[in-house]
């Protein structure tokens, strides 16, 4: 057949082919790179090497170089796949039977679905299972060419069973040392390491295919920990202890540093707000890759609200421009819709949209807790692309207590094998520290021997006691006499400055309204509305207001969602804090008095909202039950017991009991999923598919599935949502502070061809964007509201300025004016 190819590039001196052997020895070589820090080299050296075997055809070789066929007909996935399952056992592989079972089964379902995403092993009925394809004649069939492919094995320079018998080996080498002692759930790590593997060999095969067309389309950065390290220092020296409050602060990041010299593990670090924990925890984390050799440091944080706020701070400390190479924020998916076809079916859209996929190979990363979780829960490879990049990093997760409990169990799965499995290190900050290896003691989470970052005595965490928190039982109204929006104005008056915080974004938007009506901006104080309904540019123009104004001492009420209570750096002379959990009224005690403004502590009042006015809040389960216990037994309590402190770790251990309880019996913990089913079972040993299959499909063999992996990725990675019901970004028309408008980067994006100009500005749209839920997103498309801006990217662009108003956002009700010509 003469020399075989993986594919064509027009380029601008004509017609280029990259032989098959040259792609294959090409993704190997990097699927290897990705996967040593791991140790795992070698399985993802053999995945890589054999993916695309199958392209050793006439049949491909025509439809590649002369048309013959059309897209999508001409199968290549399952060659390498059935050329795994077919190689005969090494003696390693004979004298290790499981090993060897676990490497083909991780290898085949690699190397069959690295064009699209990963199966259910057993289909949900229990009828049939992926391998049956694999083992069968069915690989005899003509569609495959199996016979031919492997009568060209030579050709293309494949050693099967060396390949296979080193993998195993390899497998071997790394379950010994990282599972088998170390992980007490051994199935869940298993799917863990099937998608590690996958997202090394997507990975390759994609960065191959993109050199390939252009050798700088995938730059590599390499992490300079000294320089970075050397400018955080730098930085330090700015701080001065003239505070109690401050000198604390330094202490704590003095701590940090210290601690920095600890092994990999799973770490807390748990201080007070107000504590400078977002510093302080980057410190460890520059001084812990510099001295461990990580290879990148990941930000996990919890709300969209302050992402693009902790990236522009990194980059004040670290001296980073805007552009660099260094830092990388992902925290919207506007512009990265998935597409729904084969990748190289796709390929001319593929090969555009290849770069905007984040791989996460910059050394420090910025990025939301939905970004993770989502990440580690797909069975897509454009998401799991990036999986293989958590490996032998630090990965800190800011204000781990706002994690949602229907993913506890799969977070301490996920946490667990990064940390033992792959060499990462875990750091769990917040100021509310959740025992978690306390709550559902069915799931481990292996922290550190010496896992607290901090250690912080008595009269230190005193020095941050800046408040008192003051209850009521009778619930308000948000309107009318004695009502909420009375109640806060009452207390900016007596303080100068207010913050409520309430459950919903519908609360905020008529508490902004009612303050409006009662002349609250007459009376002096400026008057700011804060919620993701908001565009990141529009909440940071927002935030900065009153950031302003709080410096200065002007007077101003803010009305906010609970997006305010992470990380967001302000101080209130006052504090009205919806009845909820008592996580979330720590988290908003936190604004108030946070630098010791007053020596005599504020109060931070908590008030229950009428049902009426929160009718909304049935939607939100954890909100609700959070409000429940705190009403119905915390204030309760409280009111028969003076002494009673709700800052207190007491009450925090009551409060969390209470909250889990429940959870824990029910399955809560683990994403329960509409059968009745859940996440966590689906990804580790899949029981009830087990059964079905062993008893039900194959009542005669009640071993019949012989296969280590049996979970169900495409179930799992389909349903689950961090978020539920959060369906798309979508860009909006606004105009920042600082001048860019969203408006023109749209028609810059319109006129631009280069896929990079593309890429980079669709980055800056990202602060432009707003997360819809299912409905409005219908809604305003029925509405014609929402357009697709660009195809290539899968860009939405809500184009009515009615429906995005300047003081509250997306206003998905909104009467569209009339428009003349």
């Amino acid at each position: 057949m003469g020399e075989q190819y993986a594919r064509t590039y027009e380029s601008p001196d004509g017609l280029r082919r990259q032989t098959l052997q040259d792609h294959l020895d090409g993704a190997g070589a990097l699927a290897c790179r990705f996967a040593d820090p791991a140790g795992l080299g070698k399985v993802a050296l053999a995945a890589a090497e054999l993916h695309d075997m199958g392209k050793a055809t006439k049949s491909f070789q025509d439809y590649l170089l002369h048309g013959v066929g059309k897209k999508g007909t001409v199968i290549h996935a399952y060659q390498g796949a059935f050329a795994v399952e077919d190689a005969p056992h090494s003696e390693y592989e004979k004298e290790n039977a499981n090993i060897s079972r676990l490497t083909r089964d991780i290898l085949e379902v690699a190397i069959a679905s690295h064009h699209g995403d990963l199966p259910d092993c057993i289909s949900d009925d229990g009828t049939t299972d992926f391998f049956e394809r694999i083992g069968s004649s069915e690989k005899d069939d003509e569609i495959y060419h199996y016979a031919e492919v492997k009568s060209h094995l030579e050709d293309v320079g494949l050693d099967v069973n060396s390949l296979c018998a080193d993998a195993s080996r390899n497998l071997g080498e790394f379950y010994n040392r990282h599972i088998k002692k170390g992980i007490s759930n051994k199935s869940f790590a298993f799917g863990l390491l099937e998608k590690y593997v996958y997202s090394c060999l997507v990975d390759a095969d994609r960065c191959d295919a993109a050199q390939f067309g252009d050798s700088n389309a995938v730059p590599r950065y390499e992490a300079d920990w000294d320089a970075l390290v050397t400018k955080f220092e730098e930085y330090c020296r700015k701080f001065s202890a003239d505070t109690p409050i401050n000198a604390v602060r330094i202490d704590i990041s003095r701590q940090c540093k210290g601690a920095a010299s600890r092994p990999t593990g799973i770490y807390r670090l748990s201080v007070p707000t107000g504590g400078g924990k977002t510093l302080a925890s980057l410190r460890f984390a520059l001084h812990h890759a510099q001295i461990w050799c990580k290879k990148h440091i990941i930000y996990v944080i919890p709300f969209l609200s302050i992402t693009s706020q902790t990236a522009a701070t990194f980059r004040e400390v670290l001296g980073l421009g805007d552009d660099d190479s260094v830092l990388l924020e992902h925290y919207s998916d506007a512009g990265r819709g998935e597409t729904a076809h084969d990748t190289e079916i796709a390929d001319a859209q593929e090969a555009r949209r290849r770069l905007s996929q984040e791989r996460w190979s910059q050394p420090l990363i910025v990025t939301t807790m939905v970004q993770f979780l989502e990440t580690c829960m797909a069975s897509r490879g454009t998401k799991l692309r990036k999986f293989h990049n958590m490996a032998d990093s630090v990965i800190i997760f800011d204000e781990i207590q706002s994690l949602p409990s229907h993913s506890l169990d799969l977070f301490k799965e996920i946490v667990n094998f990064l940390s033992e499995a792959l060499g990462t290190t875990i750091v769990l900050c917040t100021a509310t520290q959740p025992a978690l290896e306390n709550i559902d003691k069915t799931v481990r989470l292996d922290l550190a021997d010496n896992p607290e970052l901090v250690t912080l005595s008595e009269e230190q965490r005193r020095v941050f006691r800046r408040v008192n928190i003051v209850t009521q039982q009778r619930p308000l109204p948000i309107a009318g006499d004695g009502g909420l929006a009375q109640f806060v104005l009452d207390k900016a008056r007596e303080n100068g400055s207010c913050l409520a915080v309430v459950n919903l974004k519908s609360e905020a938007r008529k508490l902004t309204q009612e303050l409006r009506s009662l002349d609250a901006q007459s009376q002096g104080f400026a008057l700011v509305h804060l919620s993701t309904s908001m565009c990141g540019a529009h909440r940071n123009d927002a935030l900065d207001e009153v950031r302003a104004a709080t410096a200065s001492g002007e007077p101003i009420i803010c009305v906010s969602t609970q997006l305010i209570e992470a990380g967001v750096d302000v101080s209130f002379g006052t504090v009205v804090r919806a009845a909820a959990g008592l996580g979330s009224i720590v988290q908003a005690a936190g604004r108030c008095n946070r630098n010791g403004e007053s020596t005599k502590p504020r109060n931070v009042y908590v008030v229950p909202v009428s049902d009426d006015d929160e009718k909304g809040l049935s939607a939100v389960r954890d909100i609700k039950r959070g409000k429940e216990i705190m009403m119905h037994s915390l204030v309760p309590l409280a009111s028969k017991n003076p002494d009673f402190d709700f800052l207190g770790k007491e009450a925090l251990d009551m409060y969390n009991t209470a909250f889990y309880k429940d959870k824990v019996e029910g399955n809560e913990l683990k994403y329960p999923l509409p059968d009745g089913g859940n996440a966590y079972d689906l990804l580790g040993f899949n029981k009830a598919a087990r059964y079905q299959y062993n008893t039900v499909t194959h009542p005669d063999g009640p071993s019949a599935y012989v296969h280590c992996l049996a979970q169900s990725f495409r179930t799992v990675g389909r349903l689950y949502q961090v978020i539920p019901n959060l369906t798309k970004s979508v860009v909006v028309r606004y105009r920042s502070s600082a001048g860019t408008d969203s408006r023109e980067l749209l028609e810059q994006l319109r006129d631009e061809y280069d896929p990079r100009e593309k890429v980079r500005i669709i980055r800056k749209l990202q602060d432009f964007t707003v997360q819809l839920f299912d409905t409005d997103f219908k809604k305003l498309t029925e509405r014609g509201l929402i357009t697709l801006a660009d195809d290539d990217f899968e860009l939405y662009v809500l184009e009515s300025d009615d429906c995005y108003d300047m003081n509250f956002g997306v206003v998905p009700d909104a009467e569209q004016k009339d428009l003349f010509f």
